[in-house]
């Protein structure tokens, strides 16, 4: 009775612990970035109405004295679909924001 006992309570551990490891690695891996949420919030900024539908990564600089990102967003607004670029220039070492750009993709 107390082997089956023990078997049952370690069994139950080990599951809770697997299952805790598991929300934990999938919590971690689907964070946003910092700079990714600000490029929607900076979007967000001139388009207030606007969903975002998605978010990517364009392509990122890193200088000793600049670091650049840039990221597409697809934004609908009422039954307008478009795409914006949003380009971030900021220090490295401070992550002062320097400049930010906005640019409506052409269509």
């Amino acid at each position: 009775m107390i082997k089956q006992c023990l078997i049952c309570l370690s069994f139950f551990s080990f599951t809770t612990a697997a299952a805790q490891a598991e929300e934990t690695a999938f919590s971690s891996a689907h964070q946003t970035p910092k700079w990714e949420e600000f490029a929607v919030k900076e979007a967000k900024k001139r388009y207030p109405l606007a969903q975002v539908l998605f978010k990517q990564k364009v392509w990122d600089r890193k200088r000793k004295d600049e670091a650049v990102k840039q990221y597409h967003l697809t934004l609908r607004e009422g039954a307008k679909e478009f795409g914006v670029f949003v380009t971030i220039s900021f220090e490295p070492q401070s992550k002062k924001v320097n400049k930010i750009v906005i640019v409506e993709e052409y269509q």
